[in-house]
């Protein structure tokens, strides 16, 4: 049994929405933000916690995975006046499945260890199929202990959750 009480989502468009909803059944609850507000809807309606800002979402979550557009996104996400990094608790592991530049997720853990909170780099393949049925293939790059901490929550998302070595 993991540790991780509450999860979080951030950017629920065609990929993002659907591994959501994987998580609505967490049993510490699931909380969602979209800077599209009729993007929660179907969140609030099944009993997720709608946040008002990514610094709300990590007030509540102690995993949050981040599906934004680009790399000012994920950016603007994480050390914006209300972003994650501004409430987060350390211990708390922020994935990025955004496709970015591949120096972006290192560029972030760094500032974010600051904080005592870890990034990891987190792709996806399977697309909207596999998103909807649970079976994306993860790609981690991150500490073993980052890792470890997501790896409950992560194999409700994908078949496959393989931890390819340190970010970046």
């Amino acid at each position: 049994m993991t540790d991780v009480v509450g999860v979080g989502f951030i950017g629920l468009g065609q990929i993002g929405a659907p591994m959501a909803k994987r998580w609505l059944a967490w049993d510490g609850g699931l909380t969602v933000f979209d800077v599209a507000p009729e993007a929660t809807v179907p969140f609030a309606t099944a009993g997720a916690h709608v946040a008002a800002s990514p610094a709300e979402v990590a007030e509540r979550s102690q995993v949050i995975s981040v599906m934004v557009r680009d790399d000012a996104q994920v950016t603007e996400v994480l050390t914006g006046p209300d972003g994650i990094l501004s409430t987060a608790s350390p211990g708390t592991v922020v994935a990025i499945h955004s496709t970015v530049e591949a120096d972006t997720p290192a560029r972030l853990a760094e500032l974010a260890a600051a904080t005592g909170v870890e990034v990891i780099d987190a792709p996806v393949s399977g697309g909207m199929m596999g998103a909807h049925s649970g079976t994306l293939a993860l790609m981690l790059g991150g500490s073993d202990e980052a890792v470890a901490r997501v790896a409950e929550p992560f194999a409700l998302l994908g078949t496959l959750v393989a931890h390819l070595g340190p970010i970046g």
